[in-house]
């Protein structure tokens, strides 16, 4: 039997959501530079952490990979490598985020972990190195140390907090489709965004502001091959949404709402016509 009961902890693992995405240029690395307004909902994994004599990964709730290709095993490998971590822990995930549905869930799983490992077992990992290590695993894994919201440059590991004071309210809608983003961005129907072109940083606490910068470079060619999620945005601005557009490279669409009763009849109105999809009301934290 394994003592240290105190190594064991549990949080919760946020999702996320991209305000605005302007996709800038190819990098020579294969990758893309972006410009992204992250945002963290109170829409999340459960992570927990207990003692073990080796390390592995459980899950119950929606279907995940538990073994090495799994993000939260990289992060591990990590910490054994170049950080000194000797302890071993059972890794139990309740998954309630889809996998390949542009909201972060297994970005935010690799971020969690890490935060709860370098606190129970005493790491002492600097912003800085807790930063880089996610950054070696996934492009906007080090959001979630900046929650709730932060821009995002290059590939999205350039991260600058950004202060927004009024409460977001949003309704998610998640048809169960699986989107590769790597094959998003090598579609040819991509459009970039040239630098001159990015529209100035919002700068007031105003929801409107964020309204106005709406948009997704990613969108176009994911509403080429799923026109479906095309007409779940229409829906939602018919409901009540100010602006409703795809997060990430999808397949999650969402609406934003300027108060929560609209939000609340837009969410039942969802649910009704869409029984087989996921449907989320959520806020931002």
């Amino acid at each position: 039997m394994i003592a240290n009961t105190k190594l064991a902890s549990s949080a919760p693992s946020y999702a996320k959501l991209n305000l605005f995405l302007y996709v800038t240029d190819k990098r020579p690395d294969g990758y893309h530079n972006i410009c992204s307004l992250f945002c963290a909902i109170d829409f999340y994994d459960t992570l927990s952490i207990s003692p073990a004599k080796s390390t592995f990964l459980e899950n119950t709730g929606l279907g995940v990979p538990v073994g090495k290709e799994n993000i939260i095993m990289a992060v591990d490998t990590l910490l054994r490598q170049g950080y000194s971590l000797t302890q071993h822990f059972k890794i139990s995930i309740h998954k309630r985020i889809p996998v390949g549905a542009g909201l972060g869930g297994g970005s935010s799983n690799a971020c969690t972990y890490l935060e709860l490992v370098n606190k129970a077992a005493g790491l002492g990992l600097t912003l800085e190195q807790m930063q880089d290590i996610l950054g070696r695993v996934g492009s906007d894994a080090a959001f979630f140390l900046y929650r709730p919201m932060a821009i995002g440059t290059g590939r999205g590991e350039i991260l600058s907090p950004f202060k927004f004071e009024e409460k977001l309210h949003f309704v998610l809608i998640n048809p169960a489709i699986f989107i590769s983003a790597a094959s998003v961005y090598k579609d040819e129907k991509l459009q970039l965004t040239s630098l001159s072109d990015l529209p100035k940083m919002p700068t007031s606490n105003k929801t409107d502001d964020i309204i106005s910068m709406m948009t997704n470079d990613l969108q176009a060619p994911v509403f080429a091959r799923y026109p479906q999620l095309s007409e779940i945005c229409e829906r939602l601005e018919l409901a009540g949404a100010a602006k409703a557009m795809m997060s990430g490279s999808g397949s999650t669409v969402f609406g934003v709402f300027k108060d929560s009763a609209t939000q609340e009849a837009a969410y039942k109105a969802m649910q009704q016509a869409y029984p087989k999809y996921l449907v989320v009301k959520a806020e931002s934290l």
